[in-house]
């Protein structure tokens, strides 16, 4: 014999009609909605570029550091080449 299964009764259910939310509108309107964040998130989303796209921006960056006209580093890189120089020079 199989048991029968339990439904949901309707006796907890609250209803209030005279209460309704806010529009769609509304809740846009607002920063922190759940729906204004959404938006917001799917509008600052990261985009995938194209090949052509990531093609054209590695020869600017390459053009960049050749036109730059030194190779790249920073002091501690300056400071190592000048002690590099002043062994050779000994």
């Amino acid at each position: 014999m199989s048991r029968s299964k339990k439904k949901r009764s309707n006796a907890n259910q609250l209803i209030f009609e005279d209460e309704t939310g806010p529009n769609k509108a509304e809740r846009f309107a607002n920063p922190n909605s759940y729906e204004a964040r959404k938006k917001r998130a799917m509008k600052d989303r990261k985009k995938n570029r194209s090949v052509y796209q990531k093609e054209l921006d590695k020869q600017e960056a390459a053009n960049a550091g050749d036109n730059q006209g030194r190779p790249k580093g920073g002091r501690l890189a300056d400071k190592i080449r000048k002690m590099n120089a002043e062994k050779k020079a000994d």
